[in-house]
């Protein structure tokens, strides 16, 4: 058998590129007559085919514990294929019931980085393989993993379309998300023990811009803005549908995100010692739960444990007929208050997408459009609305988080508090909502419901969605 090169192979890496020629490499059955290399990935790719080689007129002694990766993991050992985990990794997170659009999300960062590297063994993955990645990220065409046109382009090609197109740089918020991708990745690989150390080890999150744009629309409703949102000569007009007349209204006095308004049951609604409250909540789906193959048993979703709460509806809800259309929906016998709204199916999985809002935003987006609101401005800004009016009359951080279900500094103990006492004592937690609630008063008046507004809408069960 001829010696193999494995010094020749790591110094050519490690050095400017010329053009390698290596002759009569022999590993038990496996023989390379003759190999001209040009490049780094080329060389790192035959390495990889003899370290296959090695691995494999080794197997016998190597997988004798039954692990799907030599023992032990020193260096030089290849793990498997990066397209082999990369697969896994996705595999473990759908296990895991992340969100399916994380997934899809990690699914493109990922796919980026096996078109950086090829799809060499993870454990080649290395500082310089991240490099070129931000550089394929900086200038990535749009749509250059989901455009089949495409998916054939090499690196060097997407690269050269994107400066073409001129594609504008990453904004810090996603290219941090890249990042925090590739971590998980790499970091379940390790404690995997396919690999050794993380090459994000080198890549820390940046240090965070407080730099503040002046012409950037300040993500907040003043009170000429409400008014005009409300204003009955337009509202009442475009709320043709339950979900477009309410989700506002409960937006502007819940502080709710708008998929939590978008996807509530019935059952959300409650009293609790004659108070009326809204949960916000993630509730079981009965036929979901029913069928061993869904891997989700709510279409509901949550940004996180401490999301859950609940909170007194505020009288001027109550005083335009909110208790009245919750019992014209009852009459429906559709468990969601706003069932012609659809949570989405993922076409890859057929599992749930749980956005609910969906739709909505398309259509509470356009409205604001035309009533002149800047790009940017969304339902998000009922949110940012409650939350700064609450602090203006001098509400504590604490008892705001109890209404909105944010989380604050770990320090504060908020989430201690709320998870571990105060829901030992909800007439207490209730008081201190209401009497915050009642400082929140906007300069609005809420047009009135009518029993049986909806009628149209509601009259045809084969509308609903699940």
């Amino acid at each position: 058998m001829t010696t193999l090169p494995s010094a020749a192979l790591s110094n050519y890496i490690d050095s400017p590129f010329g053009v390698l020629h290596l002759e009569g490499i022999h590993i038990g059955r496996f023989r390379i007559d003759r190999a001209v290399i040009q490049g780094r990935e080329a060389a790192l790719n035959l390495q990889e085919h003899i370290l296959a080689a090695l691995d494999e007129t080794g197997r016998k002694n190597t997988l004798k514990r039954g692990t799907r990766y030599p023992e032990p993991l020193p260096m030089g050992t290849p793990a498997r294929p990066l397209a082999k985990e990369i697969d896994d990794h996705l595999d473990d997170m759908r296990r895991r019931q992340l969100d399916p659009k994380t997934v899809l999300a990690t699914e493109r960062t990922l796919k980026l980085l096996l078109l950086t590297c090829g799809n060499i063994s993870a454990c080649r993955v290395d500082y310089a393989h991240i490099k070129e990645l931000w550089k394929l990220l900086r200038w990535a065409p749009r749509n250059l993993v989901s455009d089949p046109l495409l998916k054939d382009l090499t690196f060097n090609e997407a690269i050269a379309l994107g400066k073409k197109q001129d594609v504008a740089p990453l904004a810090a918020a996603t290219e941090e998300r890249h990042r925090r991708f590739l971590v998980a990745f790499f970091n379940h690989l390790v404690n995997g023990q396919a690999i050794t150390t993380s090459p994000m080890k080198a890549f820390r999150k940046p240090k965070k811009d407080h730099t503040i744009d002046p012409d950037k629309a300040i993500r907040l409703f003043e009170d000429s803005d409400l008014q005009a949102i409300f204003d009955p000569a337009t509202f009442i007009p475009w709320a043709k549908k339950p979900q477009h007349w309410w989700a506002p209204m409960l937006g502007l006095y819940t502080g709710a995100r708008v998929n939590e308004v978008c996807q509530l049951k019935l059952t959300d609604i409650i009293e609790e010692r004659g108070i009326w409250c809204i949960a916000f909540q993630k509730t079981i789906d009965k036929d979901l739960a029913a069928d061993p193959k869904k891997k989700r048993r709510s279409r509901q979703s949550m940004k996180g444990s401490g999301c859950m709460r609940i909170i007194p509806i505020a009288k001027p809800l109550l005083d335009a007929g909110f208790l009245e259309f919750v019992e014209d929906m009852k009459a429906t016998g559709h468990p969601r208050l706003f069932p012609l709204l659809s949570a989405g199916v993922n076409r890859a999985t057929g599992e749930t997408n749980a956005r609910y809002s969906q739709q909505f935003v398309v259509d509470f987006g356009r409205y604001l459009k035309g009533l002149g609101f800047e790009k940017g401005i969304g339902f998000h800004a009922f949110r940012h609305t409650i939350a700064t009016e609450l602090d203006v009359n001098d509400v504590p951080e604490k008892e705001i988080a109890l209404i909105t279900g944010h989380s604050t500094d770990p320090r504060d103990r908020v989430q201690v508090l709320r998870s571990h006492y105060l829901h030992k004592r909800p007439q207490v937690t209730r008081s201190k909502q209401i009497s915050a609630l009642e400082l929140y008063q906007p300069s609005v008046e809420l047009p009135r419901y009518q029993r049986g507004q909806f009628a149209k809408w509601l009259a045809d069960s084969s509308r609903f969605y699940p």
